[in-house]
């Protein structure tokens, strides 16, 4: 199922939560759940180049700084989220921010 996975945390790392079984063996770790909203901060964050296994993903949102093409950020970010597979409900991007609303839809 589409955005569905393992977890990272606030800082980017593998959510690690450590299960044992009654005899201390470990039975799980990783945090699998939905990553809908982390693949959505990571696509925007990321640089074009960064992810080495998909060198053309990403926006690069901390170029928009002192930026007023917010038509050219709007379409970038579209493109980005739909190539991921994510349907674009709701994009609003302004110099006061931006509101998302993209989601994976499943056939």
């Amino acid at each position: 199922m589409r955005g569905t996975g393992i977890q990272i945390n606030n800082n980017y790392e593998l959510e690690i939560k450590v299960r044992r079984d009654k005899d201390g063996i470990i039975v799980s770790g990783l945090s699998i759940g939905d990553t809908t909203y982390q693949n959505q901060a990571l696509i925007l964050i990321c640089q074009k180049g960064e992810l080495k296994s998909s060198p053309l993903t990403g926006v690069g949102i901390n170029d928009i700084c002192n930026d007023n093409q917010f038509t050219l950020w709007k379409r970038e970010i579209i493109e980005q989220l739909e190539a991921d597979g994510q349907t674009i409900y709701k994009l609003q991007l302004d110099s006061k921010g931006m509101k998302l609303d993209a989601k994976y839809v499943s056939n």
